[in-house]
């Protein structure tokens, strides 16, 4: 078959193939003078494809961050109270900003 038909039948590019050639690792006979003449035997291209495929390898686990310690109640009040230290300076601008109106 041409590089043309085993590229296609493979679900890869001509170059894909030429480069497997070129590095030894699937052969190709050359019937004329160019290199469009290449040919490759099917058993030939089913035996490179069959040690050219990755391996599956499985997912890595990642351990689970840390639970947190504190208790919902304990996170609303600590956010609530986050958030009320940081509305008291905006009310003191804003209730300076009317005195000098």
């Amino acid at each position: 078959m041409t590089l043309a038909q085993a590229a296609e039948l493979s679900a890869c590019s001509t170059k894909t193939l030429r480069r497997a050639i070129d590095a030894g690792q699937l052969t190709a006979y050359r019937l004329g003078q160019g290199a469009k003449s290449d040919r490759i035997h099917p058993a030939e291209l089913d035996a490179w494809w069959a040690k050219s495929r990755l391996a599956v390898v499985p997912p890595i686990r990642l351990p689970l961050a840390s639970p947190s310690l504190e208790t919902e109640d304990e996170q609303i009040a600590r956010i609530l109270a986050r958030s009320a230290t940081k509305a008291k300076p905006s009310a003191k601008r804003k209730a300076k900003g009317s005195e000098g109106t």
